[in-house]
């Protein structure tokens, strides 16, 4: 049972009897505490985002999820990194189009391209024809999505790769990288430069972004996890705005 009494025009004081014994509890305390939690679980990264997501209105961004058909990625366990990443780039595609950008994905199935042509083993000229959908497209930002794999268990965290060279790449990578960082912790790694193929053949920003290690038991079992791949999207998604509104970012590591 309970007593409410009021206090003041701004609340109340809640009386709970709780096994004959009564517990005070500020009434204006428990009513924040309670709106918080309903705000947290009503409203996303996105949508607090949404004032400063004009920024992608028109913007055709190309999403191009890693490996598919006969080539799966990286396995651990029942995780399989084409599948894994296919599911990220749909999330993307949604937040994208809520605010108002034109994503493109280069493949929306498990092994046909967008162009119609089959995944193959033959990685270079399906790297090529990824990279030229996106041309194709006049895509303004190319992003492929990857998850990595290495054989000492103990690495762990989402990380971007930018064409070496790239002035433009290299600040897309930052920009979504400090958002994994900010979002995803804990992780401390920074944007990285390489030589990719995928990148060097794309005409515009690229980047790779790798989304965790399957080879780190806690890392896969928070990629097994629906909500956590939406966070992922929802980070890319934040990094994008970053680098339209120019924020500043870390610097990449050398």
């Amino acid at each position: 049972m309970k007593r409410v009494l009021p206090v003041g025009r701004h609340g109340c004081v809640v009386f709970i009897t709780l096994h004959r014994r009564q517990v005070y509890l500020p009434f204006l305390l428990t009513l924040a505490i309670a709106s918080v939690y309903a705000l947290s679980r009503q409203y996303s990264v996105p949508a607090m985002l949404v004032a400063q997501a004009d920024v992608l209105q028109k913007r055709v961004i190309a999403v191009d999820p890693g490996h598919g058909g006969p080539d799966p990625g990286a396995r651990r366990g029942g995780l399989v990194e084409k599948e894994l990443v296919l599911d990220i780039a749909f999330r993307l595609e949604k937040l994208l189009k809520e605010a108002g950008a034109e994503p493109l994905l280069t493949r929306r199935t498990d092994d046909e391209l967008a162009d119609g042509h089959q995944i193959t083993t033959d990685k270079g000229d399906e790297l090529s024809r990824r990279a030229e959908i996106a041309n194709r497209a006049n895509a303004q930002i190319f992003l492929s999505v990857h998850a990595n794999a290495f054989p000492e268990e103990r690495w762990f965290g989402a990380q971007v790769f930018y064409q070496r060279g790239s002035v433009e790449g290299k600040r897309l990578a930052e920009a979504i990288q400090a958002e994994l960082v900010r979002l995803l912790p804990p992780n401390r790694r920074r944007a990285l430069a390489g030589d990719f193929r995928v990148l060097r053949e794309a005409k515009m920003p690229a980047v790779i972004v790798e989304v965790g290690f399957l080879s780190n038991p806690q890392e896969a079992a928070r990629l097994a996890d629906p909500g956590y791949r939406q966070r992922l999207a929802e980070a890319i998604f934040s990094g994008l705005i970053r680098y339209y509104r120019g924020l500043p970012s870390p610097p990449a590591a050398s």
